[in-house]
């Protein structure tokens, strides 16, 4: 297991970055995170308005020629170049890792099954989604196997075992048991709940990766969400006036979100 970057350059592989959109303001601030972290790696945004599913983003990407596809939520913040390239490079010095990202269970928010991860940031290897996109037609049969439980307990012993069920919880399950039935394995990142915003802060080798605020369909409510002491909007505009204020949030950044919005507001217009 890959647990430390190393400093030396490597070879950078073709990677993609995919998200399901609502169209919410808070795409402009996650697209334009990605363009300044990873300008190289190439975005594309999926209208998920209408007719979305939760696995739906791979047919837009899927016959794209790309070593990596990370798929990213629109209420999910990158937050690190070298903790990026740090998990691309744990996937290109162990071939057997098909995925990386956090259980879906054993933590605050997810009382799920952990072996499977949560969509909302997922480093797929593109080969291994590839093959596993021409076996959905047996994704209806395919379950989740006890075997599958050593490894994410292996990796995460950390986890709450009081927030674990070994369930078919989600629509999306039958990808990953599909990824880990061909002989893939996964890398379980950690993850650490913000202290004020309730928010998921993925972790890396080096530290923070991502952020994932949750809740977005409600980001504008003065609504206190279950687990939380402080109103949903109140949270998002924490991490608004927090990103705006930092030192390296420059004018092209800002240009960026300018842009981003630009580009939304005109697909809910023409679409």
């Amino acid at each position: 297991m890959c647990l430390t970057v190393p400093r030396r350059k490597f070879l950078m592989p073709k990677v993609l970055t995919v998200t399901a959109s609502m169209g919410t303001r808070w795409e402009a601030y996650s697209q334009a995170l990605l363009k300044k972290f990873v300008p190289e790696w190439r975005r594309v945004v999926v209208d998920g308005r209408r007719n979305w599913t939760p696995t739906g983003f791979i047919e837009h990407v899927i016959h794209e020629d790309v070593d990596y596809v990370v798929h990213v939520d629109e209420d999910c913040f990158v937050s690190s170049r070298e903790g990026l390239l740090g998990l691309i490079h744990c996937l290109e010095s162990d071939h057997s890792i098909s995925a990386a990202g956090i259980p879906d269970g054993g933590s605050y928010y997810r009382n799920h099954n952990p072996a499977a991860l949560n969509l909302y940031f997922v480093v797929f290897r593109a080969s291994a989604l590839r093959f596993a996109w021409q076996e959905r037609d047996q994704w209806p049969h395919m379950r989740f196997q006890q075997s599958y439980a050593h490894e994410v307990l292996r990796q995460r012993d950390d986890l709450d075992p009081s927030r674990i069920s070994w369930d078919e919880g989600e629509p999306y399950y039958p990808l990953f048991w599909s990824l880990l039935g061909t002989g893939g394995r996964f890398l379980y990142l950690r993850e650490q709940l913000h202290p004020t915003r309730w928010s998921s802060v993925v972790q890396g080798a080096d530290g923070a990766i991502a952020e994932h605020l949750w809740y977005l369909r409600q980001w504008f409510s003065n609504d206190t969400m279950p687990g939380h002491n402080r109103s949903n909007c109140s949270r998002y505009a924490e991490f608004e006036a927090e990103l705006l204020a930092r030192p390296d949030s420059s004018l092209a950044f800002q240009g960026s979100v300018v842009q981003g919005h630009g580009r939304r507001l005109w697909r809910r217009l023409t679409s």
